[in-house]
């Protein structure tokens, strides 16, 4: 068996560093979608508690306006 020559070493090098170095640029990446997935789900419930208490106020609202309606309606009987 004939021994590696240095070119061959190198190569063997640079492979193995470029795999490392895929390997922790998609880690990163998915990690990075994780921390944007968790934001996003956070800002989901924020959006809908905020619908929520706008609905919850439009309800109110138009209770008072159909109360103000039926005031006026039996001032003017």
């Amino acid at each position: 068996m004939e021994a590696l020559t240095v070119a061959e070493w190198i190569a063997i090098v640079s492979l193995a560093f470029t795999l490392i170095f895929g390997i922790a640029k998609f880690y990163a990446m998915f990690t990075k979608m994780d921390h944007t997935l968790s934001e996003l789900n956070e800002t989901i419930k924020e959006l809908k508690k905020n619908q929520t208490e706008s609905s919850n106020r439009l309800s109110i609202i138009e209770e008072q306006i159909r109360s103000i309606f039926k005031q006026i309606g039996k001032g003017r009987k």
